[in-house]
Formats: structure tokens, C-alpha cells, sequence
């Protein structure tokens, strides 16, 4: 009888073929898109292989870098933000990679890509009723692919060669036809059988550790003998790069020479240095080595074709089906446990910028904290609120900060004009100066003018729209004059003749004016640290130097002495409420609400957006929120944030 396993290499030639014929545009353009952001390639078991290949492709594209993580990793670990994300999944219906689908469509991803074998996989249907993600559906000849997932895995990995020579314009018949006869030439039984009997001769048989060395670009061909070894129970298995093999692993083999196997899988670049170890190894340790000649994705396409004949050949050796080998009950209860599932039924994406956050200040003696529960109880204080004021920061906030210098939308215009004249008080608290002022008075009616507080230069001076400061111009603090001059006097500290620019109560450099922004932020505090009067705030363009009594705090405090009851709230809303940010203390108190970054405090400066909405579209969404209750208050009614 036919193992199984092999069963399903005969017919696998039929698959590539398939994908051969299989239309390449969609997958292609998805590549091209994803090219100039990083991308969290996320698999589980076999499908590793497949984001291990993609992940090989884009660097050899030479597109953005690619990070390789199971769904446990991706959605315990924190990923950044405009990172795109591809899901492998052969069925699509495990509850690790729906965990994962959950995570990634919760986030503020640059994009998800789905790439799976079935449409009615329950992560393909997820996909298509939530429109966002792309789905990509890739054909297989064998509906019941085995346990190996062997038919998914090489239509997936056939698939995103062929959408790579499409993104470099080398997609041809030629190309198609080379990959479907190197297909035929590898996968043949005939040669299938010399891998077998070169294992056999190599010492394969009576090995219980495998030793797989290689070369960094056959990584994806590397993980599928791994995977397929331990999934099969063949033997261990240690897998590494020739160098890193020396930096240690090679103790091993002095313990346990006469039960271990060396492969080696090589392309040119490093089958000298194969050579050069091989001499060293003991005698008495059995190895073997497979070269796949120049690396290239078309290489490694084939060295993925050549590994299940490896799996297979071990598989034999040791006289054990790689497609049907024995599962314990206990093996099926663990694949089947939803654990990683209900962490992230248990968040949303709130709770995970929380996390992220927390993650990153790691400060010291934290204690754990549950932030879905802190979550409910930031809303439920949200909820019960009767908001008298408004406090919003500009840049970033009220404008993009790539168009700072435009006109707010008229949306958002429509929307400050409706509150303030049902009675709000509606203030700005900004770390420009009179700019500011000058743009809303074209944009605001007159009548509203003397209602609206302005607080200019991170709130070190407040006063009405009316006031020019043009006209009007503030008694500058003297501090700030002398560590001007200082900063001025520092050489090689900006580009070219660029010098910052100088207000009565704030110095702001720009930080693409920099000549190194890291090493530059780093003088600029040096230099706050010994002005003890001084203080330094980062916003997302920006580092503004203020008088340490200053702060957009006293705007908020200004407004609140505008309340004509002392138990209405302000609610104060901004972009960059993380620690460095100069909206960290605007958004401290129980109702600060971020359109961007976040802090990791409990009670305050939480993003309740939903993913893919942030900076003036946050906003417009907060103050949409907003519903009218008393005389001259409103409350915000949180399940509105989250709508269509």
C-alpha cells in the first residue's frame, strides 16, 4: 500500500500546474502595495513555510522588512501600528489563526492579506464580510490535503513566486513553464527515490536528532523539513545557520555523535563554508548535503519542492508515514483549545494601544492590570459625565500635521460652531503661537470669537480669539531668551544655516531640521536639564522648549473656571499623549481622549477609535458623538465612536 504521504506528492505536480494557471494579479499587486511597509507574516505549523517564503521574496524584492511570528506570538507581542499583515492559513478555520485574523483587523494595520486554499474557511468568510482584508483564495488538486497540508502549502509557495516575477515584470509562459517542469523533474518518483537512497546511504536511518544547517535564503525550505519532522514525529530536530552552528550548537554533537544527523542544505554563496565545517565535524558523525545552486526565490522554490522528498526519505528511513502518523488524544485537545481566541475576544483595540503602551515605558514595580476592566470603567466615568467644556489640541488633532498650515475641514468647523453655540466653551491649547489664531478668525464667525480660548505655546499664554498677537504680543520670559541664544550658538546642531524659531514663551525645532534628530532631542535636553525653569515637549513634527509653568494643563484649569456649574467635566481630546508627548498632560484625568497615541495610564488618555480612524477624522467623530443634555452641557455617547 502506498503511504499516504507519498500518495500526496504524486499528485502534487497537479497543484503547481494549477497555481501556474492561476491568475497572479491580485497577489501581485497586494506585494507591490505592501512593499515600502514593514509586514507581520503570520503561520502556524506548515504554514510557517509559506511566511518564511514570502518573507525571503520581499527582502530579495528589496521591500520593506518582514517579521516572521506564529498567531500566538503575533497577538501576544506587541505590532506596531502601520505595519501590514499577511495571515497563511490552508483551511483558515483553526482558532489560533482566527485569534490572529481578530488581532490584525483590530489594529490600526497598514493592511491585512489573507492568503488561504479554502472560500468557506471560516477566516476567508471573515475576510470578504468585513471587505477590508484581501483574501486570497490559491487552488489546490486535492480538495483533503493530508496532514502535512502539503497541496496548500506548494500552491502558496508557487503562487507568491510567480506574483514576485510579476512585480519585477519577469512573469512569462517561460517562467510558468520552468516552474511547473521543475515541478515534474523534482517531484518525479524516479527522483524522489535517489533522495531516499542518498539518505540511506548518508546514515539517515539511525538517527534520533536531525542537525539541519543552512544557508539563510533556504530558510523556508529549512522550516518545512522542520516542521514536518516534529508534526511527524521522525526525530528532533535543531535547525540553524552554518555560523550560528558554530557559536555553540556543536556541542552537541561531542555528547551524542553516533545518534545524531548533520544536513546540510547550501546554494553557492555557502557551500564553501559548508565544506570548511564538514572537515571538522567528527568522522563518526553522519551527515549529508543538498546544494540548490545560485539563491533566488526560484532556487528556494525548488529547494521547498526537494524537501518533502527529504521528509519522505527520512520518513522511510525510519520506517514511519509522515501523512498519517499516530496523534494522541492529547494532541487533538490542544489543536482544538480556543485559549488564544478568548485573549482577544477579551480586548479590542482600545485595550491594545493600552497594552502597547505599558509595554513600552515598562516601568518599574507595575502591577499587572486588566485593561478591558479599566476600559469599562474609563467609559462607564464617560458615560455619567455632563461636559461644560471643550480643550482640543491643533496640530494633528483639529489638522493633519502634514497640513498644519490649511484650513481645518469644514466638517470639523461646522461641528465647533454647532457646540459653541449651544453653549459649550470650546478652547485650543497648542504648541504654536499666534498662527493658530490667525487661521480660525478667517475660518469662525466673529460673534463666536470671544467665547473661543486660545491657549498659545503649550498653554503658556491664554486669551480670547479676539486678541491678536500680532497686535498684542506678550511680555516674552527671559529664560527662554538665554538658552536661545545658547542653542543658536551650538555649531553643527541644525542643517545648513537653519536656526529655530523664537517666541516669547517657547523655543520649536523643527525635527527634520536636525542634523542628527537622535543625537540633536539628546543635546536639546542636556541643555533643559540645567534650565530647571524649563521644560521640553515633543509633538509630531516638533520639539518645543516652554517654561516649566507652563503647560496645556492651565487651559483646561481656565476653562474650568468658565463653568457655570462646578460639576461639569471638560473633556479634553489630543494626538500625542504618550509620555514624551505634548499632550500627555492635556489628556490626564478621567476625560481625555487620544485620536493617536496613547499613554499607559489607567484613569485617562484612552483612543476609544476604531481601527483606521485617528487625527481630525477622530476628532469629527468625538464631537459627532457628543449629545446635547441640559442647559450649556452634553454628554458623549461612547457606542457612537464605533460606529459605521
Amino acid at each position: 500500500m502506498t503511504p499516504v504521504f507519498s500518495s500526496k506528492l504524486d499528485s502534487l505536480v497537479d497543484t503547481v500546474e494549477l497555481a501556474c494557471r492561476n491568475g497572479h494579479g491580485f497577489l501581485a499587486e497586494a506585494m507591490e502595495r505592501a512593499a515600502a511597509y514593514p509586514v507581520a507574516a503570520v503561520g502556524s505549523g506548515g504554514s510557517v513555510v509559506a511566511a518564511e517564503f514570502l518573507s525571503s521574496c520581499r527582502s530579495w524584492l528589496q521591500h520593506a522588512p518582514t517579521a516572521v511570528c506564529t498567531p500566538m506570538a503575533f497577538v501576544l507581542d506587541p505590532v506596531l501600528p502601520q505595519w501590514g499583515v499577511w495571515l497563511f492559513s490552508a483551511s483558515g478555520d483553526n482558532p489560533d489563526v482566527q485569534a490572529a485574523f481578530r488581532a490584525a483587523t483590530t489594529e490600526h494595520a497598514e493592511r491585512v492579506d489573507v492568503v488561504t486554499n479554502r472560500k468557506n474557511g471560516a477566516v476567508a468568510m471573515a475576510g470578504v464580510a468585513r471587505r477590508t482584508p484581501r483574501v486570497h483564495v490559491l487552488p489546490t488538486a486535492e480538495a483533503k490535503d493530508g496532514f502535512l497540508a502539503t497541496h496548500s502549502l506548494v500552491s502558496t509557495v508557487t503562487s507568491l513566486l510567480l506574483a514576485s516575477d510579476d512585480v519585477v515584470g519577469e512573469l512569462s509562459d517561460a517562467r510558468t513553464n520552468e516552474a511547473a517542469g521543475v515541478a515534474k523533474e523534482v517531484l518525479a518518483v524516479d527522483a524522489r527515490k535517489v533522495v531516499h537512497g542518498a539518505l540511506s546511504r548518508m546514515g539517515a536511518s539511525s538517527c534520533d536528532t536531525l542537525l539541519l544547517l543552512h544557508d539563510p535564503g533556504l530558510a523556508a525550505a529549512a522550516s518545512m523539513i522542520e516542521t514536518s519532522c516534529w508534526e511527524a514525529g521522525l526525530c528532533a530536530v535543531q535547525r540553524t545557520d552554518f555560523r550560528n552552528f558554530a557559536h555553540g550548537r556543536h556541542v552537541w554533537l561531542a555528547h551524542s555523535p553516533e545518534k545524531t544527523f548533520v544536513l546540510a542544505l547550501t546554494c553557492d554563496r555557502t557551500r564553501e563554508i559548508w565544506a570548511s565545517i564538514a572537515e571538522d565535524i567528527p568522522v563518526e558523525v553522519a551527515r549529508g548535503h543538498f546544494d540548490f545552486g545560485p539563491a533566488g526565490r526560484f532556487g528556494l522554490f525548488s529547494a521547498v519542492l526537494r524537501s518533502f522528498a527529504i521528509v519522505e526519505g527520512i520518513g522511510r528511513a525510519k520506517g514511519i508515514d509522515p501523512g498519517k502518523p499516530a496523534v494522541g488524544d492529547f494532541g487533538r485537545r490542544l489543536f482544538a483549545r480556543q485559549d488564544l481566541l478568548s485573549v482577544v475576544e477579551r480586548e479590542d483595540a482600545a485595550t491594545r494601544r493600552k497594552w502597547r503602551a505599558e509595554i513600552r515605558s515598562d516601568r518599574q514595580n507595575r502591577a499587572q492590570v486588566s485593561w478591558p476592566a479599566k476600559r469599562e470603567v474609563f467609559v462607564r466615568e464617560f458615560e455619567n459625565a455632563k461636559i461644560g467644556g471643550v480643550v482640543l489640541d491643533y496640530d494633528g488633532t483639529v489638522v493633519p500635521t502634514q497640513r498644519r498650515l490649511d484650513a481645518p475641514d469644514a466638517e470639523i468647523l461646522a461641528m465647533l460652531v454647532r457646540w459653541i453655540s449651544s453653549g459649550l466653551v470650546v478652547a485650543f491649547a497648542t504648541g504654536r503661537g499666534g498662527s493658530v489664531g490667525e487661521m480660525l478668525r478667517t475660518q469662525l464667525p466673529s460673534e463666536f470669537w470671544r467665547r473661543i480660548i486660545m491657549g498659545y505655546y503649550n498653554g503658556a499664554h491664554i486669551a480670547p480669539l479676539t486678541v491678536d498677537l500680532e497686535q498684542n504680543p506678550p511680555e516674552p520670559d527671559p529664560v527662554i531668551g538665554r538658552m536661545f541664544a545658547e542653542i543658536c550658538s551650538i555649531s553643527g546642531l541644525f542643517k545648513e544655516s537653519w536656526l529655530p524659531k523664537r517666541s516669547p514663551f517657547q523655543i520649536t525645532v523643527q525635527i527634520d531640521k536636525l542634523a542628527s534628530p537622535a543625537e540633536g532631542a539628546r543635546k536639546l535636553r542636556e541643555i533643559v536639564g540645567r534650565y530647571r525653569e524649563t521644560r521640553i515637549f515633543r509633538s509630531g513634527h516638533s520639539l518645543d522648549i516652554c517654561p516649566a509653568w507652563g503647560g496645556k494643563w492651565r487651559v483646561v484649569e481656565h476653562v474650568k473656571g468658565l463653568l457655570p456649574r462646578d460639576d461639569s467635566a471638560v473633556l479634553t481630546i489630543g494626538d500625542s499623549g504618550d509620555r514624551q508627548g505634548n499632550d500627555h498632560e492635556l489628556l490626564t484625568g478621567n476625560f481625555g481622549l487620544s485620536v493617536d497615541r496613547v499613554c499607559d495610564r489607567t484613569d485617562s488618555c484612552w483612543n476609544l477609535l476604531p481601527p483606521g480612524v485617528s487625527g481630525p477624522s477622530g476628532l469629527l467623530r468625538i464631537l459627532g458623538a457628543l449629545r446635547e443634555t441640559d442647559s450649556r452641557r452634553a454628554r458623549l455617547d461612547v457606542s457612537a465612536l464605533f460606529g459605521t
